[in-house]
């Protein structure tokens, strides 16, 4: 089959591998219909093994490099393992894809992100930029008639931001600011309005990405420079940039919560002060919990509090996943939000 995998850092390619052997027990094989390329693959591409086991497998998949991407994706069930009790044969399915072990201090208390072993699926094992795909049938959830396909791979991205609300304690009434206005602080946009905040305003540098906040349902989009006028009780930071969370801070009113959700690898500016007498938050959100943010990101999508599709700005097929996917993603940035990766593109 055709598969996008991850070699080394620079080196990302689409190749012919094996099929995945048949599901084994507890496991589904899935048909991939649409994979989104996340900001987590460029970043793997460009600079990588930031998650990726290189050096010697993950704990838990047993997996190295090379390993096939893709974490954010929905398909359809064509076998099932022993011992799985549903989804079946012909349904659809979005993929929760983090591992954990199950049995930590963590993992029994169901806070699996804390879990020592964590992984994912597309980063420690192979994921969903591939015609097939094996995984655990416990965190692949029925997708809702009343969402399509590709809107479906969105799931995870939503869970991501789904989460960063959570973390932050958000309460109907309360104001939100969005710090990075890309696909999950769009999707965390719609998430908070849904969740009864009193007004949701993005912070965003690019004047079309701030009107497009607007359409789907923003209060008030303002550039950075600005954020210190907007007093929010919570604010999501999602632009991954040591300045963002500075204007995460900025854009809080006193006692409120910032989340960082981006992957930031350099150190940020940070007025401890500013946290101090304010008496702020600083509140870290990793990736997403199966039944409580990705069930909760189905939920969303089902009911069409949410929308993906203005979310979507190309749909390519698997073979060009390099060439019109993460180049393009690295080459013209602001161009794209995301990327769809399936058979009918």
């Amino acid at each position: 089959m055709l598969a996008v995998r991850w070699h080394a850092r620079g080196d990302v390619r689409v190749e012919e591998v094996p099929p995945p052997a048949p599901p084994g027990p507890g496991e589904l094989q899935l048909q991939v219909r649409w994979c989104g390329i996340c900001g987590t693959d460029l970043e793997e591409w460009l600079n990588g093994p930031v998650f990726i086991p290189a050096a010697a497998p993950h704990p838990l998949t047993g997996a190295r490099a090379p390993l096939v991407l893709g974490h954010e994706f929905a398909g359809v069930v064509v076998a099932v393992g022993a011992g799985v009790t549903g989804p079946w044969p012909g349904q659809r399915v979005a993929v929760d894809t983090i591992i954990s072990c199950g049995s930590c201090h963590w993992c029994q208390r169901g806070e699996v992100t804390r879990c020592p072993a964590l992984g994912a699926l597309g980063l420690h094992g192979d994921g969903g930029l591939a015609e097939l795909c094996n995984a655990p049938a416990r965190m692949c959830l029925p997708v809702p008639d009343t969402v399509a396909d590709d809107a479906a791979s969105l799931a995870e991205p939503l869970a991501v931001a789904v989460r960063a609300l959570r973390r932050g304690g958000l309460r109907p009434g309360e104001r939100v600011a969005v710090v990075g206005a890309g696909p999950v602080g769009l999707l965390a946009v719609q998430a908070a309005a849904a969740f009864g905040a009193a007004s949701v305003a993005v912070v965003e540098p690019l004047p079309e990405r701030r009107a497009l906040a607007v359409r789907l349902g923003a209060d008030h989009a303002t550039p950075p420079d600005d954020a210190s006028a907007l007093e929010a009780d919570v604010a999501i930071e999602c632009a991954g940039t040591p300045d963002a969370i500075q204007t995460a801070l900025q854009a809080l009113r006193s006692g409120g919560r910032a989340v960082l959700l981006g992957i930031v690898t350099e150190s940020a500016p940070i007025a401890p002060l500013d946290l101090v007498r304010g008496e702020k938050s600083l509140i870290g959100s990793l990736s997403h919990v199966w039944d409580e943010d990705f069930r909760e990101a189905l939920q969303l999508l089902g009911s069409g509090a949410v929308q993906a599709a203005p979310l979507i700005t190309d749909r390519i097929p698997l073979g060009a996943a390099v060439t019109g996917g993460l180049t393009v993603l690295r080459d013209e940035p602001e161009r794209h939000l995301k990327i769809l990766v399936g058979d009918a593109g």
